[in-house]
């Protein structure tokens, strides 16, 4: 392709791979990628902040399992995404931001000169929160970094990748190529290994599945594996919806939950798939997890650095959990837990926390409100972690919550990028509190302006309330928790979106968000209420001490 640009060259790249929607906030430095996508046919959905449009990416990626990629300008644009791309490191979503970068004719290598924008070395900003960082040298490599990018994002283990390309690269002739994605084919186990967690699955008498983030494409290998063993099923909070809500061998509740614990104290073999038992699931590795442990991971060492495994598959979570079930009497076992029993078990001794009978409230009412296929975003609010923690889950990829990076203002922001990749097929939910949902207000105008159906429920406390907990009421002023808020409705009015304010979390509540999600159009319900933590937060683990 003759008299093409290196933004044609990002463009045709981009959309050689598959992929037909980007998130972006232009800059000068970047500009000429808009028109280069539109003549490729890339959609380019505008961001109000550029920490946004990483989200967005994030979001996006989350749901449909491709990259998630987001353009950004030069300097402090790129850094304005370094929150959002490191949950994204954090939980291993694949997503690429593409950033211009100072022009080759003014940059000299660890100089800086002060040109607009300019920093020693932009690439340095990343290297700590993605997989790679790529700085375009020349023309030539523009498209080709593109799409390694791409690829990198989404080998497994899957996390985020940084692309520079110098502003002058962007607005020169460069070769424009279709340069298709190389094919991602599954990760197969070694053979012994598998007999070797084989044999041990196939001797225990209580196992137990723990089931992370990484098995979240692999329901029905799960479902056949805990079918087989007659084992109870953990989740972590990214693994939720991997089995259904109502799946007889799914524990559905928290590992934090004193029920859900002695579970895992009763059994004696563990099978733990995708997941690297990290801190905040774990109660910061106080949690017992039977021995022998099976690990199945696509990277080793990722299974074994907080738990040691007496057996590790490395592999992709699906074809490993095939085979093992393969190498498993086909007949079910009995299950050696009353799974439903430990819920109930779970919800009467919640039932008696002051202030967990109007959360739990909260979460009924919000699931009753939603459709089952909804996607549902939960931020680092208090409400969020009763959603993230207790909500029922119908299918994968469906309720996200930033414990990675534990990023304050995610849900919202991320939540735009889901709706984008749903189109008008399900309806998008974001929970957020007063707090958080003050990080980007200003992407209510990106929701209205691609007319979303993105519904946003800002429950409002006044504050932080997680960071009240704890604290006497006279100390709170101190702590810098309470805050002054806007009239969210009218905010949300004064952007085109359609908006309510209700009192509490009753049939009111429930109305008001059904409506909502059932509109297609871009909605906001302000409701007004406070709600104690769950245990699931670490000043309530009740293995803290």
């Amino acid at each position: 392709m003759t008299g093409s640009t290196g933004a044609d060259a990002v463009a045709l790249a981009l959309r050689s791979a598959g992929c037909d929607v980007v998130f972006g906030l232009p800059g000068v430095h970047n500009l000429a990628l808009w028109p280069a996508c539109a003549r490729a046919g890339v959609r380019i959905v505008g961001s109000r902040h550029e920490q946004g449009a990483a989200y967005a990416a994030d979001g996006f990626a989350r749901v449909t399992g491709r990259p998630g990629v987001a353009f950004v300008t030069t300097g402090p644009g790129a850094a304005n995404t370094l929150g959002a791309v490191g949950e994204a490191w954090a939980v291993h979503s694949p997503i690429v931001i593409v950033a211009s970068d100072v022009a080759t004719s003014i940059r000299r290598p660890g100089v800086y000169r002060g040109s607009l924008h300019e920093s020693v070395d932009q690439a340095a900003l990343f290297r700590t929160v993605t997989k790679a960082t790529l700085d375009v040298p020349d023309a030539d490599g523009i498209g080709a970094a593109v799409a390694v990018a791409l690829a990198l994002a989404n080998a497994a283990p899957a996390g985020p990748v940084y692309v520079g390309v110098p502003t002058d690269l962007l607005s020169g002739a460069a070769p424009a190529m279709a340069l298709p994605p190389p094919p991602m084919d599954p990760v197969p186990a070694e053979p012994g290994p598998l007999a070797r967690a084989a044999r041990a699955l196939a001797s225990a008498r209580r196992p137990v599945l723990w089931i992370g983030g990484g098995a979240r494409d692999a329901s029905s290998a799960v479902d056949r594996v805990a079918t087989r063993l007659g084992a109870p099923v953990i989740t972590t909070f990214q693994g939720r919806g991997v089995l259904p809500a109502d799946h007889p061998l799914l524990v559905a509740a928290p590992p934090h939950e004193p029920e859900v614990t002695a579970l895992l104290e009763r059994a004696d073999t563990s099978l733990v798939v995708g997941s690297d038992l990290d801190g905040p699931n774990t109660q910061n590795w106080k949690l017992p997890l039977p021995e022998p442990r099976v690990a199945v991971n696509i990277d080793a060492a990722d299974a074994t650095k907080n738990y040691a495994a007496d057996v590790v598959v490395e592999a992709d979570a699906g074809s490993a959990l095939d085979a093992l079930a393969e190498r498993l009497a086909p007949e079910p076992r009995p299950p050696w837990a009353d799974v439903a029993a430990v819920e109930a078990a779970v919800r009467a001794d919640l039932l008696r926390e002051p202030g967990a009978a109007a959360a739990l409230a909260f979460v009924d009412r919000t699931m009753a409100a939603v459709t089952g296929d909804a996607l549902v975003f939960a931020d680092m609010t208090v409400p969020g972690y009763w959603l993230a923690g207790y909500a029922p889950v119908a299918r994968p990829r469906s309720l996200h919550y930033p414990m990675g990076w534990g990023t304050l203002g995610f849900a919202f922001p991320a939540a735009v990028g889901a709706a984008v990749a749903a189109g008008s097929g399900r309806p998008v939910v974001a929970v957020c509190g007063d707090g958080g949902f003050l990080y980007a207000p200003g992407e209510l105008a990106t929701v209205v302006q691609e007319h979303l159906p993105l519904t946003l429920v800002v429950v409002d406390d006044g504050g932080y309330g997680m960071l009240r907990y704890g604290h006497e009421a006279d100390e709170l002023p101190s702590l810098g928790t309470e805050l002054h808020t806007p009239d969210f409705a009218a905010l949300a009015r004064s952007f085109g979106a359609d908006a309510v304010t209700v009192d509490g979390i009753g049939d009111d509540y429930e109305s008001a968000l059904r409506d909502a999600t059932t509109s297609g159009r871009p909605a906001v319900v302000h409701v007004r209420a406070r709600l104690e933590p769950p245990r699931t937060t670490s000043p309530r683990w009740p293995r803290r001490a």
